[in-house]
């Protein structure tokens, strides 16, 4: 498989797991406030998957154009990572319709934090199959990933703490903030390598 076929296949299932979790909101059932309250909770959680989802798409696509090749773990590795993104909508729709409570909610987490575990592989099968120094030293001397790691553990503590639970989803949110701008790392070694390119073909 190309990286294109493997970019456009990964992008094919996030675009559907979007779009399966907000057909998850339900209109509202009347036209006054309280209809509309009715819904919030479910839509405040669809928020905070969609800037989950949304912020693992882009890096997720930064880090596949610095990708030289794609062998069999890492079409293994973006599997198991799609799988567990996939479950967001369904975890999703259980915090939102049972408002907040605690067993959906440390699901939910549990699912985020296996989600940004399944990353972590997918950047080592990237950097395996790519046998790429620059990305290898970009990767290593980041602690983007550490922090998100940090705080989604952190996060899945709290629904353990009476009452503490209702944080554990935005500071799911606060665990990618790093990540909201794209990374850097990657845009240099992508223009590190096509420089290199450019270099050969002359």
């Amino acid at each position: 498989m190309t990286k294109g076929r493997l970019e456009a296949f990964s992008d094919g299932v996030i675009a559907i797991i979007i779009t399966i979790t907000i057909l998850l909101i339900d209109l509202p059932k009347g036209d006054d406030l309280s209809s509309l309250m009715a819904v919030l909770p479910l839509a405040v959680c669809y928020l905070i998957s969609f800037i989950i989802v949304g912020t693992n798409w882009v890096n997720h696509h930064h880090l596949l154009q610095v990708a030289n090749a794609v062998d069999g773990r890492t079409l293994w590795a973006n599997l198991l990572y799609l799988f567990v993104l996939s479950f967001q909508p369904v975890t999703t729709g259980w915090v939102g319709r049972s408002d907040f409570a605690v067993l959906p909610v440390r699901i939910y987490v549990l699912v985020t934090l296996a989600c940004s575990l399944s990353y972590v592989l997918l950047e080592k099968a990237i950097i395996r199959s790519s046998d790429s120094e620059l990305l290898k030293t970009a990767v290593s001397e980041s602690k983007k990933e550490q922090w998100t790691i940090l705080m989604d553990v952190l996060a899945l503590l709290l629904t353990f703490v009476p009452g503490a639970h209702y944080a554990s989803c935005p500071l799911l949110v606060v665990a990618l903030a790093p990540w909201i701008i794209p990374d850097l790392r990657m845009k240099r070694v992508f223009e590190a390598a096509q420089r290199k390119q450019e270099g050969e073909g002359v």
